[in-house]
């Protein structure tokens, strides 16, 4: 058999354009795909188109719609893109009467902190939130009757009321903030461990409320007297008292220091050498007390206490002017027991610091039973002390 030169070239180009024509078009979509990709809308437009078309149906009581939306809007969030606010959800949970999602976010509430959304890109600015806001606190009363007709357990039914009173904001003003901060201490009473504990105590209250224990301090204007020989030889001290203390359930427990000057009425004899009158002592006192509360009011608390410690007195230092080696003889050293009661007048620190923390007036008396004498007459004794000042008492907010 024999072919023609001329159809061996047509047969040739044939094949070359059945090849050529689909490699062409394979190597086109990638060009195609780019030019669509242009054109196809944003994430920013998705999230804002649907926010539009479910604020049109939440506005038509269209609920099957409404959730629809809503999932669509759940699905686009990200990890760089916020589509609805953690409350905006909240309040259509309610509206749709969709508890479990709602407890469900409550409870990792705690968990995924609100933080973690400062970072992304927030939905595209609209009247949903405000619109919900408003249509909501409009029909209040039904949302409330629905709670109360719903198939939730006690704590679910109580709780589901608390939180809509939250996010609606009916409970900000006094006496209902104060009211409703105290049926959330009903409810934790009630459900000591109920799941919804940590959103309670982190969002819902008006004024944080106070956990089981405090930090204490205060500065005070000392000024003592002193017994026996020492009272002979020094006259009355001045100076200042410091302390910070640990408060629990009424427990204090108070490391302090007191300090102060005095000059000495008489001479001090010890080991053949002198400490002339008219010369300066110092007192230090450190010790460690415990006390309970006996009076704990809303403008009064007072608490005695015991303690002790270590105290000195000895003439001050200078190094500009050193004493002479000789006035090492001079430095009285001991330890000591103490009792002490302490009155408080106070007042409120008001928002936004934890309930019960104040600040105020302290009037500080007490006996310290003093060891400094060496066996020496002129040294023995013991101080009787009153110290008035300003104190601070931070109560920390409840966990």
């Amino acid at each position: 058999m024999h072919f023609h030169p001329e159809m061996i070239v047509k047969s040739t180009f044939s094949a070359v354009k059945v090849v050529c024509i689909p490699l062409v078009f394979i190597l086109a979509i990638p060009f195609s795909v780019s030019a669509q990709t242009d054109s196809l809308p944003s994430q920013n437009d998705l999230i804002y188109t649907c926010r539009q078309n479910l604020l049109q149906a939440f506005e038509s009581d269209d609920r099957l719609n409404t959730q629809f939306w809503l999932d669509s809007l759940v699905r686009l969030g990200n990890a760089e893109y916020t589509a609805l606010q953690w409350d905006e959800r909240w309040l259509l949970y309610f509206w749709l009467d969709n508890y479990s999602p709602l407890f469900q976010e409550v409870t990792w509430f705690a968990i995924i902190q609100e933080t973690e959304t400062w970072n992304k890109i927030p939905p595209p600015p609209d009247s949903l939130f405000n619109r919900l806001d408003l249509k909501l606190f409009e029909n209040q009363a039904y949302l409330f009757d629905q709670i109360r007709q719903a198939w939730l357990s006690t704590e679910e039914r109580a709780f589901a009321s608390l939180l809509l009173n939250y996010l609606l904001r009916l409970s900000l003003e006094e006496p209902a903030a104060s009211e409703f901060d105290a049926q959330l201490n009903g409810f934790l009473k009630t459900f000591p461990k109920s799941k919804f504990r940590s959103f309670i105590i982190e969002r819902m209250y008006n004024t944080k409320q106070p956990g089981p224990w405090s930090i204490n301090l205060d500065v005070l204007f000392l000024q003592s007297n002193w017994s026996g020989g020492l009272e002979r030889t020094l006259r009355p001290l001045f100076g200042v008292d410091l302390g910070l203390c640990y408060w629990r359930k009424g427990w204090n427990l108070a490391a302090r220091m007191a300090a102060g000057g005095q000059k000495l009425d008489r001479d001090v004899e010890q080991n053949s050498f002198y400490w002339t009158a008219g010369e300066k002592a110092n007192f230090l006192a450190i010790e460690l007390e415990t006390g309970f509360d006996v009076i704990n009011k809303s403008r009064l608390r007072i608490f005695p206490s015991v303690g002790g410690g270590f105290s000195t007195i000895h003439p001050p230092q200078n190094e500009d002017d050193p004493n002479p080696d000789y006035y090492d003889n001079f430095r009285f050293n001991g330890w000591h027991l103490s009792v002490a009661i302490q009155a408080d007048i106070k007042f409120n620190l008001g928002a936004p610091n934890v309930a019960t923390s104040y600040h105020g007036v302290r009037v500080r008396m007490g006996h310290r039973w003093l060891d400094l004498d060496k066996g020496n007459p002129s040294m023995e004794g013991n101080q009787f002390f009153v110290a008035v000042g300003y104190t601070l008492f931070g109560r920390q907010a409840l966990k």
